[in-house]
């Protein structure tokens, strides 16, 4: 069995840039899909409207060679109060990795940016989902608070 891991790395200020969060991830196998998390990432400092801002980056990767594996990363939910671009080729260090053998790898993978517009300000959320090759899926929601 073929395991692949779709990983959801926080990068917030306070952190270095290609700093990953260890949670939340989700493991995804050519045979099951993890029941869903219903935990929503919230950025731990405001979003300033109109400057785009990274909320995460989604990496995938095989767990037994650490061979990156490019999801598709599409938009489920949109926000309210402003938009969401998906930037390839973010690099990022891997500090969960189920089998292990992949912690402290730096691997590329989907920034998730999100821009508020200007006069816009409280709180907002979207979701994206992430689908590997063989049409497995994974969704997480994102929260954020803006500031003008």
């Amino acid at each position: 069995m073929k395991s692949i891991t779709l990983f959801l790395a926080a990068t917030l200020t306070g952190l270095a840039t290609a700093s990953c969060s260890t949670s939340p991830t989700s493991q995804i196998d050519q045979m099951s899909l993890p029941a869903a998390d219903n935990t929503s990432p919230k950025r731990a400092t405001p979003v300033v409207a109109g400057r785009p801002a990274r909320m995460y980056i989604w990496a995938g990767f095989n767990e037994k060679d650490c061979r990156v594996l490019t999801p598709k990363i599409t938009l489920a939910q949109k926000p309210t109060k402003g938009e969401v671009s998906f930037r390839p080729n973010q690099m990022t260090t891997i500090r969960h990795s189920n089998s292990g053998k992949c912690i402290g790898k730096r691997l590329p993978g989907t920034g998730i940016y999100y821009t508020a517009r200007k006069e816009q300000k409280g709180a907002d959320h979207f979701s994206v989902i992430a689908t590997t090759s063989s049409a497995h899926a994974v969704t997480r929601s994102f929260q954020v608070q803006i500031v003008e």
